[in-house]
């Protein structure tokens, strides 16, 4: 294992060393041009054999660009069939950049203002405020110090302690993430997914889930209108195919189609319907579907065939089936956010609440057929009690020019009576 060394120690991975090499002959040939600390070679857990690469601790980031200049790239061992790859380890510049993120910044703040206020701590080497595809700022920003005793005074005197002006919540200044970090939590996000849907109750969030596979309207001469659908569209009824069974015809691709829930390029068509996003299936009658879920129809109702019924009922049993286990906060600590900004993603809403404890995951909902956000989502934290203190500050905070909702996620397991 590796000691314990100063901050300013800098860790370097080698790769392409023989694995006849000792860590004693690693060390000597390391010092002919660097000072070295440590030499460390990474074994097989169960053999404990060399597997070809090691770890050199220098004392300094000079002494380590030394080491590096020397070798990498520069000398084949007796042994080995490449030259020596001799780089910074994983994290280890990120780590030696003094990188501290900047949370909750108003949207307006300039570039400027930021500057003014973190040089009091330190010299700036580089200040980076995030923005969106219209350059409009994501309410965060990125700062390099010079030292990290610099970065250290910025995060202890502004974190959750100072309030920018026009501004109602304190900063959110801590260490940037690494790229470790950065991969480790998307990938928490994307396991966590499926069983934050499966929390969720259908008949609550009907928007979560996208339309049925298709929405069914009775016979009627003329036109049908859709008055409180998103998108307000009307349907042209052409005279069904006699004799033709239904979902016959219906390819992969078109059974995916219907069941995506949100319509796509709507156009007359003469072997379709005005409004409808959907290839054509013979049969079936008034295809059309809502990103909230369907709208009914004033008249009488059709029925709804079996194929159709039961298609459903498989589809609906893979959203609130068992999901595997995922980082889910404990109960009290999970929270359901709407009006979330149109821009925001999954990071930029767990930038927005994790000043108020440790954010486990976070996820923004987004439309399956466009990618645009659906502006509300999840965020949960490890405590209640961050939980708590996130929804009494930030409930009825204005982000975006819309004022946030935040509220205790429902646990649908106890609340259902059935």
């Amino acid at each position: 294992m590796l000691r314990k060394h100063s901050d300013d120690s800098v860790k370097l991975f080698v790769g392409q060393v023989p694995k006849h090499m000792t860590e004693p002959q690693l060390i000597a040939m390391f010092k002919e041009f660097a000072l070295v600390d440590e030499v460390n070679i990474i074994k097989d857990k169960a053999t404990r054999a060399s597997r070809g690469c090691c770890f050199v601790i220098c004392p300094s980031r000079e002494e380590a660009d030394k080491a590096v200049d020397a070798f990498h790239n520069k000398r084949t061992l007796p042994g080995a069939s490449s030259p020596l790859q001799v780089k910074y380890a994983d994290g280890e510049l990120e780590r030696l950049e003094h990188k501290i993120f900047i949370g909750m910044l108003p949207k307006n703040v300039s570039e400027g203002e930021v500057s003014t206020l973190f040089s009091e701590y330190g010299t700036l080497k580089d200040l980076q405020i995030l923005r969106g595809s219209q350059q409009t700022s994501k309410g965060c920003a990125f700062v390099k110090y010079e030292t990290k005793e610099q970065a250290v005074a910025a995060i202890e005197g502004l974190n959750g302690k100072h309030k920018m002006e026009v501004s109602t919540v304190p900063l959110v200044v801590k260490w940037a993430d690494t790229e470790k970090e950065r991969q480790a939590r998307k990938a928490q996000k994307a396991q966590s997914l499926a069983s934050t849907l499966a929390n969720v109750d259908p008949s609550q969030h009907p928007s979560l889930f996208g339309a049925l596979p298709m929405g069914y309207m009775s016979p009627y001469s003329g036109y049908g209108y859709q008055a409180t659908g998103t998108y307000g569209l009307m349907q042209y009824r052409l005279p069904p195919v006699q004799n033709q069974p239904p979902f016959t015809n219906l390819s992969p691709t078109q059974a995916n189609a219907l069941r995506a829930g949100s319509p796509r390029n709507f156009a007359v068509s003469p072997a379709g319907y005005m409004g409808s996003g959907y290839p054509t299936v013979p049969r079936l009658q008034y295809p059309l579907a809502f990103s909230g879920g369907i709208r009914p129809f004033s008249g009488p109702s059709s029925p709804v065939p079996p194929e159709v019924a039961s298609n459903h009922a498989a589809t609906s049993s893979t959203v609130s089936g068992s999901a595997p286990d995922h980082a889910e906060g404990p109960p009290g600590a999970n929270l359901f956010i709407y009006h979330i900004p149109q821009d925001f993603g999954d990071e930029d809403l767990a930038n927005a609440f994790q000043g108020f404890g440790r954010v486990l995951s976070s996820k923004v909902f987004v439309d399956k057929a466009t990618g645009v956000s659906k502006c509300f989502g999840f965020v949960s934290y490890d405590s209640p009690t961050a939980a708590q203190s996130a929804i009494n500050t930030m409930n009825g905070y204005q982000l975006g020019g819309k004022k946030l909702k935040v509220q205790l996620k429902r646990d649908n397991k106890q609340n259902k009576g059935y």
